[in-house]
């Protein structure tokens, strides 16, 4: 390749609001509202004429409200903080965006190593989404193997200029030039280098950065092997929608610079398709796991009823 050219795109979503790294901070970091409690901001994550809140920012908020309403609930004689080890969400309702969020937290367990938390993310009286937390006091090493065994990745000097706006967030794709359309075809692999231009200094908060990107791109990896289809068609000939998302965590969660997301799409069919995936360092490092189960299928005439916009 030889344009390596990146512009600062900017979009705003339904509710007007400008997609930007600051904003999207400060939608994780959920205020307390009381015992187990927590209000949590909503918007389209720049998304114009979507008016669908992204299932990774609720499971981002998720993780950081049981973060913070575990705080201090520790057996005495332990340390009181607790970090994130992994999160799973189901998704079972769309949020919709510049409505308030509230977030209750379930304690089901806090003991001498481990916690646990199922969290309930609702709105208007309704329940948009659960997710179940594993939290824990990192240990020193008995053994560690953290570092990418796959092939050599071409790095991001060598891969495409994306479009998916946000202010403060660089992508780029290997291979791949246009991530949504039917004419992008080969192996169902996607690998996105992403560069912040701000790491946040709170460790919940780079747990949570790291969970939002994993529902972008998993539906287009699984599309990639099919020609004729592709996410440009979402929500007009086909409906899809992230249904869960899996996040395992691998301390330190730490990054400078670039970090890679390697998607994996072993399996579709059957109305669904299933991701498994990679967070890694530049350096090949391993950050994050994760998984995701998402839903693909043809549009019904129901379906079709529905204003593009408000569908899964």
């Amino acid at each position: 390749m030889t344009d390596n050219t990146v512009t600062d795109s900017t979009a705003t979503d339904s509710t007007g609001t400008e997609a930007t790294l600051e904003r999207m901070l400060a939608l994780f970091d959920v205020a307390p509202l009381g015992p187990d409690r927590f209000a949590g901001e909503s918007d389209a994550g720049g998304h114009a004429g979507r008016h669908v809140v992204e299932g990774s920012q609720i499971l981002a908020q998720a993780m950081v409200a049981a973060g913070k309403a575990l705080s201090g609930k520790a057996l005495p004689g332990r340390p009181a903080g607790w970090t994130v080890r992994s999160a799973h969400a189901l998704f079972v309702a769309v949020a919709e965006p510049g409505q308030p969020l509230e977030l209750g937290v379930e304690t089901v367990r806090a003991g001498r190593s481990f916690a646990s938390a199922v969290v309930t993310a609702g709105q208007g009286g309704r329940t948009r989404a659960t997710v179940t937390v594993l939290l824990d006091q990192p240990q020193p090493d008995v053994i560690r193997h953290d570092r990418w065994s796959g092939a050599p990745p071409a790095g991001p000097e060598a891969a495409y200029p994306a479009e998916m706006p946000m202010r403060g967030r660089e992508l780029r794709l290997v291979g791949v030039s246009d991530y949504g359309s039917p004419d992008e075809t080969g192996p169902p692999v996607l690998d996105a280098w992403l560069r912040y231009d701000t790491v946040p200094g709170r460790d919940d908060l780079r747990r949570a950065l790291l969970a939002h990107f994993t529902g972008h791109l998993s539906i287009s990896a699984a599309m990639r092997a099919h020609p004729g289809i592709g996410t440009a068609q979402a929500h007009h000939t086909v409906s899809t929608a992230v249904m869960g998302i899996g996040v395992s965590f691998h301390d330190p969660v730490t990054w400078d610079g670039w970090i890679r997301y390697h998607h994996e799409s072993t399996f579709a069919g059957a109305g669904m398709a299933y991701v498994r995936g990679q967070v890694l360092t530049a350096d090949g490092r391993l950050l994050a796991s994760f998984t995701q189960d998402a839903m693909i299928r043809a549009l019904d005439r129901g379906a079709a009823a529905v204003p593009s916009a408000s569908r899964l």
